[in-house]
């Protein structure tokens, strides 16, 4: 189902609970605009990556130069996904203005997980010198180090989590209008950066 699609039934939904719970008068219907945080993690931009986690130890020792005591080398492949969105905690959304206006105050985009996909973890290739072992625990720390490298250059990725934040502003848009237009209201949004570090009741 496509991102649009499930906007609008949110906004469906939330229609549906409004009537549920309104009486017969003829008051103006209030906006409602609890779905935000479905609307967020529906932002979320997932990336797809293959990455190789490896390390090598150089020869060392007496004999080091002849027999490669000492030296080792793990090399393991595996697939992982990368969740890049807005932290929910820190996006607040204002009452409309007289004038239909909504502001939405949104943080930066900011790497949510790095994950791996266990099943994808390839038997680790090695290579090791004359007396020389490789324990289990080297494999897992190989594995780990290239976890906080890719999590690292995600983090850094600019044009990504630009591209993040441009996602959530755009669907969050798309659910204020649609929310306006289910109660016979037109809206549109200002947009306001969170403070680096605030909370969503500090924004507040």
């Amino acid at each position: 189902m496509k991102i649009h699609k499930k906007i609008k039934i949110i906004v469906f939904n939330m229609l549906l609970c409004t009537l549920c719970f309104s009486g017969c008068g003829k008051e103006k219907e209030v906006a409602d605009f609890s779905g935000i945080t479905s609307v967020c993690e529906l932002a979320t931009l997932k990336c797809y990556y293959h990455n190789v986690a490896k390390t090598e130890t150089k020869a060392s020792g007496i004999f080091g130069k002849w027999l490669k005591t000492g030296y080792k080398k793990i090399w393991t492949e595996y697939d992982g996904i990368i969740e890049y969105g807005v932290d929910i905690n820190k996006v607040t959304v204002s009452e409309p203005s007289k004038n239909g206006v909504v502001t939405i105050t949104i943080p930066d985009a900011q790497v949510l997980s790095v994950d791996v996909d266990e099943d994808s973890i390839s038997t680790p290739l090695t290579d090791k010198g004359f007396l020389t072992s490789i324990s289990t625990e080297e494999k897992v720390e190989t594995l780990n180090k290239a976890q906080s490298d890719m999590e690292e250059k995600a983090e850094k990725d600019n044009e990504t989590l630009m591209r993040a934040k441009e996602r959530a502003k755009t669907l969050l848009e798309e659910y204020i209008k649609n929310i306006g237009e289910s109660i016979g209201e037109e809206y549109t949004v200002e947009w306001k950066d969170a403070e680096p570090g605030t909370s969503e009741s500090e924004n507040k």
